[in-house]
Formats: C-alpha cells, sequence, structure tokens
C-alpha cells in the first residue's frame, strides 16, 4: 500500500494528459534538520552530516515518515568524479515510473539529485561552482537502493573577484568594487519519447556584473558609467539541451555538445 502512494501527489490525474509531461520532475519540501520530503510527506531524503564537509564516505537517508515507520535506510553515495568538496542535496526528483504492475515490474523508481560543490578563496573575493549529479533511486516491496549514476552536468556557480585597489578604482568604477560572474541551470521534461528514462531539458544562463566585465580580461582600473551598473547575460553560454537517456551507456547525453562556460562555473 505504501509503494502506491508514495508518489501520487507527482503523478499527472487520468484528465489531465496535456499536462502529463510537467508531472515528472516534482519539487521537494524541505524541513528542519535538512529533510527533503515528497509533496506527501511519506517519504524524505537527506544527506549524512559528512557530505558538507567532503571527509569521508557520503550517504543518502532515506526515512518514510507519512507511514508511521520511524526507521530510516542509508545507501552510500558514489564516488563523483569531480571530487566535490561538499554536496548539497537537489531539492526536486524526476519520476520515473509510480509502482503498480501496469509495466510489468513492481516498485516505483526516480531520479534523485545531488550537487557536488568546488569552493575557492582568493584575495578580496572567491567563488564556488557546483555540478547536478543524478542518481536512479528505486523501491521495491523488500528492496530499496541507488542503481548508479546518469547524469553529470555543470549546476550552478557564484564568482566574486575584486577590482578596486584604491580609492581610485573605487570611484572610478563607482564603487562597484567586485566583479560577479553567475551560472544557473534548470531541469524541464523534455519531449517524451517512451525510452526507459524521460529525455530532459538543460537550460542554463550566465550573467556577468558590471555588465563590462569579463573573466578573461583584467577589468580593474576600468572607468565606469552608472548604465554600465547591469547584468549582462552571455547568450553563448546561456543555452538549451536536450539531454537523453542512452541504454548503451546507462547516461544521459546532450542532442549537441555544449560551449565551454568554464569562465563562469570553474572557482
Amino acid at each position: 500500500m505504501l509503494l502506491t502512494m508514495l508518489l501520487a501527489a507527482a503523478q499527472p490525474a487520468a484528465d489531465a494528459a496535456p499536462a502529463a509531461a510537467q508531472s515528472r520532475i516534482v519539487d521537494l519540501i524541505a524541513r528542519e534538520g535538512g529533510q527533503h520530503c515528497l509533496p506527501d510527506g511519506q517519504l524524505c531524503f537527506e544527506l549524512s552530516d559528512s557530505a558538507d564537509t567532503g571527509e569521508g564516505a557520503a550517504s543518502l537517508i532515506v526515512s518514510f515518515p507519512g507511514s508511521g515507520d520511524t526507521g530510516e535506510t542509508s545507501l552510500p553515495l558514489p564516488v563523483f568524479a569531480d571530487d566535490p568538496q561538499g554536496l548539497r542535496l537537489w531539492p526536486q526528483i524526476v519520476s520515473v515510473r509510480s509502482g503498480g504492475e501496469a509495466d510489468g515490474r513492481d516498485g516505483l523508481e526516480m531520479l534523485v539529485g545531488v550537487i557536488g560543490e568546488q569552493r575557492a578563496m582568493y584575495s578580496g573575493g572567491g567563488g564556488t561552482g557546483g555540478r547536478l549529479h543524478l542518481l536512479r533511486f528505486g523501491m521495491a516491496p523488500h528492496a530499496i537502493g541507488l542503481s548508479g549514476e546518469v547524469l553529470d552536468v555543470v549546476w550552478d556557480s557564484s564568482l566574486m573577484i575584486r577590482a578596486c585597489f584604491s580609492e581610485q578604482d573605487a570611484k572610478d568604477r563607482l564603487d562597484a568594487c567586485h566583479d560577479e560572474y553567475e551560472f544557473k541551470a534548470v531541469l524541464k521534461p523534455g519531449p517524451d519519447d517512451g525510452g526507459e528514462l524521460p529525455p530532459l531539458t538543460y537550460r542554463s544562463f550566465a550573467t556577468a556584473y558590471p555588465q563590462t566585465s569579463r573573466r578573461s580580461e583584467d577589468n580593474s582600473g576600468q572607468k565606469l558609467k552608472s548604465s554600465d551598473l547591469a547584468h549582462w547575460k552571455d547568450a553563448e553560454c546561456s543555452y538549451e539541451r536536450v539531454l537523453r537517456h542512452n541504454p548503451a551507456t546507462g547516461r544521459y547525453e546532450m542532442d549537441r555538445p555544449a560551449p565551454d562556460c568554464s569562465v563562469y562555473t570553474v572557482p
């Protein structure tokens, strides 16, 4: 009974076929203590304490508060290729299968996300850069587990670089004494193709502030106008790609290569 109810809030109604694709990605509800739960509160996820420090093996902790079960299941996370300094939970899930026997398989399946962070500090500034790792999470009547990473993609970053070194610099830059660079991405449902895992649409947004700043250049000493104190959108690094699961590799792949946006994503 629990399995058939866990994703009820994440599934489209029978008369809502036009909006069905919109229901594949579900927002998790944040709770005190670091838990993120399905909207109905029956299934919750959180990361072990070691995830934020990057020291020691990290785990995904799964609990079922809505069922009255006070127990928890700790699932070891894989070692990620980017060797992150810290991890945080992606506050959404991708619904893959809601349980039952309609497709000949019991249980439910979803994609759970973990964001790995790299951090850097430098004189007068610093930054963080994150990558999203999607993992297959499944439950059957007598089993629960993670079965591997299916996606590793740049996700978010925030960089701040000092640009004033004297009072004259501050005057010339109208007190905008840091160059700021941001990169953010979102996942949306993609065009359904009936595959094992649902296609996804990846969209990124990259900006620089002030709008004349470029990380590849020395922006100190620039004289700024008031009109420069705005965010500039980088059209090349603000892009969209369709992600499709490749059964041969077991991973999602972009429909075409992404540009090199490391000036935004690498702290």
